[in-house]
Order: C-alpha cells, then sequence, then structure tokens
C-alpha cells in the first residue's frame, strides 16, 4: 500500500460512520438501503480502495443485519439477492467515481446518479436470474428508491458540513 493510500484516522472514522449508518439505515429500510448514496459519499471523501472497502463493510454489516436481526430466510434466493446486492453496491463505487472533477456540488450529484443506475441495473440483471423481483422496477419502485438515496445523501452532507463546523470551531476556541 503506497503512502497515498494508507487510511488517514479520518478515512478510518468516515469508513466508521458509513458501517454505522449502514446498520441504522438496514435496520430501518431492509431492502431499500441506499447503497448508491454511501458508494456516492465513500467517492467523495476516500480514495477509490477505502471506499470500495466503506460500501463492502456497509454491504456485509447489512447482511448481518438481514439475516441476524430483520430474519430473512437462509434459502438460496435470498443469498443470491445477498450477494447480487453486494456485487451492485461496490459497481456503484467506480460509477459515482466517474463523475470526476466537477464542482463539488455537481460531482456528487453526477457521482449519485452514477452510483444509482449502475446499482439498478446490475440488481435488474440479477432478476433475470433469481426470483422474486416482481413489481421492483415499476417507476414509482425506482423514483422512491432513488428518493431514499438522495435524502440519505443529503443528510450525510449535512451532518459532514455540522461537524466541520463544530471541529473549527472547537479548534478556534482552543
Amino acid at each position: 500500500m503506497t503512502d497515498a493510500a494508507a487510511p488517514t484516522p479520518s478515512n478510518v472514522v468516515f469508513v466508521g460512520a458509513v458501517a454505522t449508518a449502514s446498520v441504522l439505515l438496514s435496520a430501518a429500510l431492509a431492502c431499500a438501503t441506499p447503497f448508491a448514496a454511501l458508494a456516492a459519499l465513500s467517492v467523495i471523501a476516500l480514495p477509490r480502495p477505502q471506499a470500495l472497502l466503506a460500501v463492502g463493510t456497509a454491504w456485509l454489516l447489512n447482511q448481518i443485519v438481514g439475516f441476524g436481526l430483520l430474519g430473512y430466510p437462509a434459502d438460496v434466493v435470498t443469498l443470491g439477492w445477498g450477494l447480487a446486492i453486494g456485487g451492485a453496491a461496490l459497481l456503484a463505487v467506480p460509477a459515482a467515481d466517474m463523475a470526476g472533477r466537477q464542482a463539488p456540488v455537481a460531482r456528487t450529484l453526477a457521482g449519485l446518479l452514477g452510483a444509482f443506475a449502475a446499482y439498478e441495473a446490475a440488481l435488474a440483471l440479477a432478476a433475470l436470474a433469481l426470483p422474486g423481483s416482481a413489481g421492483a422496477y415499476a417507476p414509482a419502485v425506482v423514483v422512491r428508491l432513488f428518493l431514499i438515496n438522495l435524502a440519505t445523501l443529503a443528510a450525510a452532507l449535512a451532518l459532514r458540513a455540522l461537524a466541520e463546523t463544530l471541529v473549527h470551531r472547537h479548534a478556534r476556541a482552543a
């Protein structure tokens, strides 16, 4: 690992925040966990390897919540969907990263759009092989999922801005 890819303390904290968000969002939203938003957030805050780690950790914790807390059945179809979601979440990271060097707001929104498109496309492909997706791609469902991702992204960015403000105030006061 090069120094540029070595995790910094703030990156470790960010990965922990994504992991915590995943547990809370998985418990609250189950199958609607906003992995595209988590991917977009991770890409703007972390180098790609660490963004993949953050999203992969979020997916693993989502599965632990689903099977352990929410009682998902441990059958072939459910396990297949779990793996498909994990693959789709990881594909969302490079898709979010393709937004490039735009202005921060445009990059963040483009990252979310790219991540969401890649995530949903990967799951649509998985649906061809896995049963249990009837109605999952109805326009109203896709819009609802996008709005969940958008709200998650907005809330996370607001919390991040608040935390940065508090840190700067504390630093000035010290």
